[in-house]
Protein backbone atom coordinates (compact mmCIF):
# COMPACT_ATOMS: atom_id res chain seq x y z
CA UNK A 1 0.00 0.00 0.00
CA UNK A 2 3.12 2.24 0.79
CA UNK A 3 4.83 1.44 -2.73
CA UNK A 4 1.08 2.52 -4.20
CA UNK A 5 0.80 5.64 -2.52
CA UNK A 6 4.20 6.50 -3.34
CA UNK A 7 3.95 5.76 -6.85
CA UNK A 8 1.05 8.05 -7.11
CA UNK A 9 2.53 10.93 -5.21
CA UNK A 10 5.58 10.94 -7.59
CA UNK A 11 3.37 10.52 -10.95
CA UNK A 12 0.74 13.54 -9.91
CA UNK A 13 4.03 15.41 -8.75
CA UNK A 14 5.48 14.76 -12.06
CA UNK A 15 2.18 15.32 -13.72
CA UNK A 16 1.34 18.88 -11.94
CA UNK A 17 5.06 20.44 -12.77
CA UNK A 18 4.20 19.03 -16.62
CA UNK A 19 0.13 20.45 -16.70
CA UNK A 20 1.75 23.73 -14.96
CA UNK A 21 4.08 24.43 -17.36
CA UNK A 22 1.94 24.22 -20.15
CA UNK A 23 -1.11 25.70 -18.56
CA UNK A 24 -1.94 29.46 -18.96
CA UNK A 25 -1.33 31.18 -15.62
CA UNK A 26 -4.78 32.32 -13.80
CA UNK A 27 -4.62 33.26 -10.30
CA UNK A 28 -2.87 35.88 -9.43
CA UNK A 29 0.69 36.24 -8.21
CA UNK A 30 1.19 38.10 -4.84
CA UNK A 31 1.72 41.97 -5.39
CA UNK A 32 5.82 42.35 -5.30
CA UNK A 33 6.15 39.24 -7.20
CA UNK A 34 8.95 40.47 -9.51
CA UNK A 35 11.61 38.99 -7.36
CA UNK A 36 9.99 35.66 -6.81
CA UNK A 37 7.24 34.74 -4.06
CA UNK A 38 9.32 33.84 -1.69
CA UNK A 39 10.50 37.25 -1.69
CA UNK A 40 7.15 38.48 -1.02
CA UNK A 41 6.32 36.71 1.90
CA UNK A 42 7.43 36.02 5.37
CA UNK A 43 8.96 33.23 6.19
CA UNK A 44 8.75 33.66 9.47
CA UNK A 45 4.88 34.32 9.21
CA UNK A 46 5.03 31.21 6.92
CA UNK A 47 6.57 28.78 9.41
CA UNK A 48 3.87 29.75 12.24
CA UNK A 49 1.07 30.25 9.80
CA UNK A 50 2.28 26.30 8.71
CA UNK A 51 1.73 25.16 12.12
CA UNK A 52 -1.67 26.93 12.76
CA UNK A 53 -3.62 26.16 9.65
CA UNK A 54 -2.40 22.31 9.63
CA UNK A 55 0.06 22.17 6.73
CA UNK A 56 2.22 20.59 8.87
CA UNK A 57 -0.13 17.72 10.10
CA UNK A 58 0.32 16.15 6.26
CA UNK A 59 3.31 17.69 5.62
CA UNK A 60 5.74 17.41 8.88
CA UNK A 61 6.87 20.57 10.61
CA UNK A 62 9.49 21.45 8.38
CA UNK A 63 7.75 21.13 5.17
CA UNK A 64 9.83 17.66 4.88
CA UNK A 65 6.96 15.35 3.44
CA UNK A 66 5.92 11.94 4.31
CA UNK A 67 5.36 8.81 2.36
CA UNK A 68 2.04 8.19 4.01
CA UNK A 69 0.76 11.49 4.43
CA UNK A 70 1.92 14.52 2.03
CA UNK A 71 4.99 15.79 -0.61
CA UNK A 72 7.62 17.40 0.68
CA UNK A 73 7.24 21.07 -0.37
CA UNK A 74 10.16 22.83 -0.67
CA UNK A 75 12.51 23.70 -1.79
CA UNK A 76 12.30 23.86 -6.03
CA UNK A 77 8.71 23.19 -6.11
CA UNK A 78 5.84 24.40 -8.20
CA UNK A 79 6.37 27.86 -9.48
CA UNK A 80 4.12 30.14 -6.98
CA UNK A 81 1.09 30.27 -9.42
CA UNK A 82 0.61 26.64 -9.64
CA UNK A 83 1.21 26.28 -5.90
CA UNK A 84 -1.54 28.54 -5.08
CA UNK A 85 -3.93 26.88 -7.76
CA UNK A 86 -3.30 24.02 -5.94
CA UNK A 87 -3.90 25.26 -2.07
CA UNK A 88 -6.97 26.57 -2.87
CA UNK A 89 -8.57 23.93 -5.66
CA UNK A 90 -6.59 20.45 -4.61
CA UNK A 91 -7.04 16.93 -6.85
CA UNK A 92 -6.42 14.12 -4.24
CA UNK A 93 -7.21 14.00 -0.81
CA UNK A 94 -6.00 17.76 0.90
CA UNK A 95 -8.72 20.26 1.83
CA UNK A 96 -9.24 23.47 0.01
CA UNK A 97 -7.92 26.56 1.66
CA UNK A 98 -10.03 29.59 0.08
CA UNK A 99 -9.24 32.74 0.60
CA UNK A 100 -11.81 32.65 3.98
CA UNK A 101 -9.05 30.13 5.57
CA UNK A 102 -6.21 31.58 4.15
CA UNK A 103 -5.50 34.69 2.85
CA UNK A 104 -3.38 35.72 -0.53
CA UNK A 105 -0.88 37.24 1.63
CA UNK A 106 -0.91 34.31 4.31
CA UNK A 107 -0.34 31.85 1.14
CA UNK A 108 2.21 33.75 0.03
CA UNK A 109 3.70 33.59 3.45
CA UNK A 110 3.48 29.72 3.56
CA UNK A 111 5.48 29.69 0.20
CA UNK A 112 7.93 31.97 1.73
CA UNK A 113 8.45 29.21 3.82
CA UNK A 114 8.42 25.98 1.84
CA UNK A 115 11.02 27.60 -0.48
CA UNK A 116 13.38 28.60 2.37
CA UNK A 117 13.15 24.92 3.32
CA UNK A 118 16.88 22.96 2.98
CA UNK A 119 16.64 20.57 -0.26
CA UNK A 120 16.47 16.71 0.62
CA UNK A 121 20.13 14.95 0.58
CA UNK A 122 20.62 12.27 -1.04
CA UNK A 123 21.12 8.67 0.31
CA UNK A 124 24.98 7.78 0.00
CA UNK A 125 23.13 4.41 -1.61
CA UNK A 126 21.95 6.75 -4.47
CA UNK A 127 24.49 8.61 -5.13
Amino acid sequence: MKTLLIIVIVVVSGFSRTVVAQAPAQAAPPPSQGSGAASAGSIEKGRLGFVKVGCAQCHGREAQGSPTTGPRLGPNGLPYAAFARYVRAPRLQMPPYTEKILSDAELADLYAFAQSRPKAATPSALK
